[in-house]
C-alpha cells in the first residue's frame, strides 16, 4: 500500500511544491496521476522513489516510511519499487538482455535466476527476439519496452511510470498503456502513471488522481474525462 498523510513539500529556494496532500493507494491498483506543469507531479513522484523528503508528514511505500530512510537505506528501498522515465535511460553498450539482467545482478541473484527472469520478463514485454540487439537498433516503443523489463525484473510491489509515452507516438503510447495493464493483472504490480495525456486517460479509465498548484484537485474513480489548461 502507498500512503501520503499530511504531506507537505517545501524547497530550500523557499519553492512550495505540495500542500498537505493525503492520498492512499491500495495494492494492485492502477492509477493515473495528472496535472498542468508545475503542479507538484514530479515532486510527488520524487517522494515516492526516495530522492526528496517531505517537509511535514509521511509518504509511506509498503513496509517504508520513506522520508525517514537514512540516505545509506535508500538503495535497498529502491529495490522494492521500479521506475520508469520517458527517455528510457537504458546502457547503450549493453544488449537488451543485458540490460534487464544488470536490474538483478546488482542484488546479487544467481545467474540461472537472472536468465529465467529476464526470459520472463523479455516474453511479457513482447521483445524476445530482439534479446541480443543494442539500444540504438531499437524504436523508441522498443526501447521504452526494455525500460519496462528492467524495471519490473525485481519483481516490485509499485511501479512508478513518469510520462512513460512522452516521447512516443499515439500507437505506440497505446502499446505501452496496454503493457501496463498486463503487467499490472500479471505480475499483480501497483501501478502508478504520471502523464500529460489527457486522450490516454479518458481511452483507457483508471482511477485519476488530479494536482494543481501543489494540492490534489481531483480524485475520480474509473476515470471519467478531466481537462485542465
Amino acid at each position: 500500500m502507498l500512503l501520503f498523510e499530511n504531506v507537505s513539500k517545501q524547497y530550500k529556494n523557499g519553492v512550495n511544491a505540495l500542500y498537505d496532500i493525503n492520498l492512499e493507494v491500495n495494492d494492485g491498483e492502477f492509477v493515473y496521476i495528472i496535472g498542468p506543469t508545475g503542479s507538484g507531479k514530479s515532486t510527488l513522484i520524487k517522494l515516492l522513489d526516495g530522492r526528496e523528503k517531505p517537509s511535514k508528514g509521511n509518504v509511506h511505500v509498503g513496509k517504508f516510511n520513506v522520508g525517514k530512510l537514512r540516505h545509506s537505506k535508500v538503495p535497498f528501498y529502491r529495490r522494492h519499487i521500479g521506475v520508469v522515465f520517458q527517455d528510457f535511460k537504458l546502457l547503450e553498450r549493453k544488449t537488451v538482455f543485458e540490460n534487464v539482467a544488470f536490474a538483478l545482478e546488482v542484488v546479487n541473484t544467481p545467474r540461472k535466476d537472472i536468465r529465467k527472469r529476464v526470459r520472463e520478463v523479455l516474453h511479457l514485454v513482447g521483445l524476445v527476439e530482439k534479446t541480443h540487439a543494442f539500444p540504438d537498433e531499437l524504436s523508441g516503443g522498443q526501447q521504452q519496452r526494455v525500460a519496462i523489463a528492467r524495471a519490473i525484473a525485481n519483481r516490485p510491489e509499485i511501479l512508478i511510470a513518469d510520462e512513460p509515452t512522452g516521447n512516443l507516438d499515439p500507437e505506440k503510447s497505446k502499446e505501452i498503456i496496454e503493457l501496463l495493464e498486463r503487467i499490472n493483472t500479471e505480475e499483480e504490480t501497483t501501478i502508478i502513471m504520471v502523464t500529460h495525456d489527457v486522450r490516454l486517460v479518458d481511452t483507457y479509465k483508471k482511477r485519476t488522481i488530479a494536482l494543481d498548484a501543489g494540492h490534489v484537485v481531483a480524485d475520480l474513480t474509473a476515470g471519467g474525462y478531466i481537462k485542465y489548461e
